[in-house]
């Protein structure tokens, strides 16, 4: 088997699946039309998929994995991450006037309540989203006493609902009424769960007065 083409085959459908999905919904798409859009035929999908649901899943997945990139870039590479920096990453996403995963996310959270098969594809998915932020927020400048220090996990799951709030309020227009200053609001927020701008001031606070 040629690995390289069975890759491209599976992100030629991902792909065409998130675009139909878009254009008409999870309910409205066939499974047929992904197949054509990508170029193959139905079996040939189906060699590479068992469902819509693992295809919606895949496509949230990839989506989540672009999103999460663009994040990390911004943040850069560092050890630690200064708390100003997620914050102003998280404001760009709720400015923006869409996200290429508002509409897949919320067709799955619609049938993850329908379908059990959606609800755990869908589910891993988000839980992958889940650990790849955590370790984000692992990086961060914090006071070790801290809520952020302690449950850097739970962080994570607050993040993750806070973008999907986001979604589901810009999918009912009112990207509007998002506050002026999100960026100081969202390091304001930040600072009381324990973050620190300055990743000195961690070591500071590790190394006690001298």
């Amino acid at each position: 088997m040629d690995l390289r083409a069975d890759s491209d085959t599976r992100d030629r459908l991902v792909q065409a699946a998130a675009d139909v999905f878009r254009e008409k919904g999870y309910t409205g798409t066939r499974v047929q039309e992904i197949a054509r859009r990508a170029g193959f035929t139905s079996g040939a999908l189906y060699a590479h998929f068992d469902s819509r649901a693992e295809l919606l899943a895949e496509a949230i997945a990839v989506e989540n994995s672009r999103m999460f990139e663009l994040v990390s870039d911004a943040l850069g590479r560092s050890i630690l991450v200064r708390s100003s920096a997620i914050a102003s990453s998280i404001a760009d996403f709720v400015r923006a006037e869409s996200a290429p995963t508002d509409q897949l996310m919320l067709d799955g959270f619609a049938i993850c309540t329908r379908e059990p098969e959606a609800q755990e594809r869908i589910g891993e998915s988000l839980n992958h989203l889940l650990d790849q932020l955590e370790g984000q927020v692992g990086r961060m400048a914090v006071r070790p006493d801290s809520l952020m220090a302690d449950d850097p996990g739970g962080m994570a799951y607050l993040m993750v609902s806070f973008m999907c709030g986001v979604a589901a309020l810009r999918a009912a227009g009112l990207s509007d009424r998002a506050p002026e200053r999100i960026d100081a609001v969202l390091a304001e927020f930040l600072h009381g769960l324990g973050a620190i701008d300055d990743p000195a001031a961690t070591a500071a606070v590790d190394d006690g007065p001298g």
